[in-house]
């Protein structure tokens, strides 16, 4: 399938895949994403590590990887971001909230996070995160099952309803 023949129910192409590649390696996985969507697809990381954006840099050289800046990192996640940028086959593109956490903090006061965590998430992740996503179809995740039961299981493609998007966890 191409991203030319994409079309009709996405959220039954999801469904159908994720059984379909259900045991396929994570580098399968990535390839029928990039096959089905082609620039429709990225990656989405948060620096923990870079280990699907390196496995996507190998699948699709040139893929975007999308990293939320939030303005709370450590320089070591800036500093993995740039390295990712700069040592792998990858267009890293950076979103950011639209208030700076100076900006932030004049109009809602300091340390959101502490006071209206949800709130502070809605505007540092959520909202930056779906704006950003706007010009994909599908999106990578580094979402791991055994990182906690509820994650237990994730299907390897599945339907984000939230998003409307194809969302791959390789």
């Amino acid at each position: 399938m191409t991203t030319t023949q994409v079309h009709g129910n996405v959220k039954e192409l999801a469904e159908r895949a994720g059984r379909d590649l259900e045991d396929a390696s994570a580098p399968d996985v990535l390839r029928w994403a990039v096959d089905t969507f082609g620039k429709k697809f990225c990656v989405t990381s948060s620096m923990e590590d870079a280990v699907v954006a390196h496995l996507a840099s190998r699948v699709a050289p040139g893929v975007d990887v999308v990293f939320l800046d939030t303005g709370y990192h450590f320089e070591e996640t800036i500093g993995t971001r740039d390295a990712v940028g700069a040592v792998m086959d990858v267009n890293v593109i950076t979103l950011t909230p639209r208030r700076s956490v100076a900006e932030q903090d004049a109009e809602y006061g300091p340390k959101l996070h502490d006071r209206d965590p949800d709130l502070c998430c809605k505007l540092r992740k959520v909202k930056p995160l779906e704006e950003g996503l706007t010009a994909y179809q599908a999106w990578a995740t580094g979402l791991r099952r055994d990182e906690s039961p509820t994650r237990a299981n994730t299907p390897v493609v599945g339907w984000d309803e939230k998003r409307g998007k194809v969302k791959v966890s390789p």
